[in-house]
């Protein structure tokens, strides 16, 4: 909904590696288009009720069979020839592209729709599309694997962070500025200075910017699920009025 780039799953605790497991396995299922999903997700048992999930509809998630010219498709390579190969984008026949160097058969790629009649495409790079596609999944064997990685921003968010409302401006600029803002978020029964300190880091040094998005509260916890949708739409309602400044 909010156009999430890509969602890091960490593993707080030792323990909680099977809970991890079911985490991302579930939104990787959720991510992958209907018409390969049983192509290239074995059977689990993390998945067992997986099939009652509603989907996403997101814009890798085609609501028809039918191709449309232009379109993209998240495709899976089923055949190999000399020059071509065949993809299934969930169309009643696989689409011929030109065949490029280092694809195998069982690669996903992506996929613009030059002649549906035909089923004619040609595979294209991921960041050359210019709209949102849908999120990746990927994980973090501890808390403080997430700091390796690169951002241009850190926002915590807590209960203990500043208002939401004394920071908009700040926050407002650093969307409309930075390309890679990463959000984190803790556990209903452990906020992220608690997580932090077990991992021997302090909240305010790690983070560009500690955050309570829901500053007046009505309840004792907050689920980190309710955390996720007010702060991205916080974020989201900040990054229009944003776009529209400009």
């Amino acid at each position: 909904m909010h156009r999430v780039d890509e969602i890091i799953v960490y593993n707080d605790r030792p323990e909680a590696l099977r809970e991890t497991k079911i985490i991302v396995d579930v939104l990787k299922y959720l991510r992958t288009p209907q018409y390969l999903r049983k192509k290239i997700i074995p059977l689990k048992k993390t998945l067992k009720y997986a099939g009652i999930l509603p989907p996403l509809q997101t814009p890798n998630h085609p609501q028809q069979v039918m191709l449309r010219q232009g379109e993209i498709r998240e495709g899976l390579i089923e055949k190999l020839g000399r020059k071509y190969a065949q993809v299934n984008v969930g169309a009643k026949k696989l689409v011929k592209v030109k065949r490029r160097e280092n694809i195998k058969v069982g690669d996903i790629v992506y996929v613009r729709i030059l002649d549906e009649s035909s089923f004619l495409g040609e595979i294209v790079d991921k960041n050359s599309v210019k709209y949102y596609l849908c999120f990746k999944i990927s994980t973090c064997s501890s808390f403080k694997e997430l700091f390796k990685r690169k951002w241009d921003f850190k926002i915590a968010t807590s209960k203990y962070g500043r208002k939401v409302n004394e920071v908009l401006d700040l926050i407002k600029k650093i969307i409309s500025r930075k390309s890679k803002v990463l959000i984190a978020f803790g556990a209903p029964k452990e906020g992220l200075y608690k997580i932090a300190s077990r991992h021997g880091l302090n909240v305010e040094k790690i983070f560009d910017i500690v955050i309570n998005t829901i500053p007046y509260q009505g309840i004792q916890v907050i689920r980190t699920e309710e955390a996720i949708h007010a702060t991205l739409e916080l974020i989201s309602l900040l990054e229009a009025s944003s776009a529209n400044l400009v």
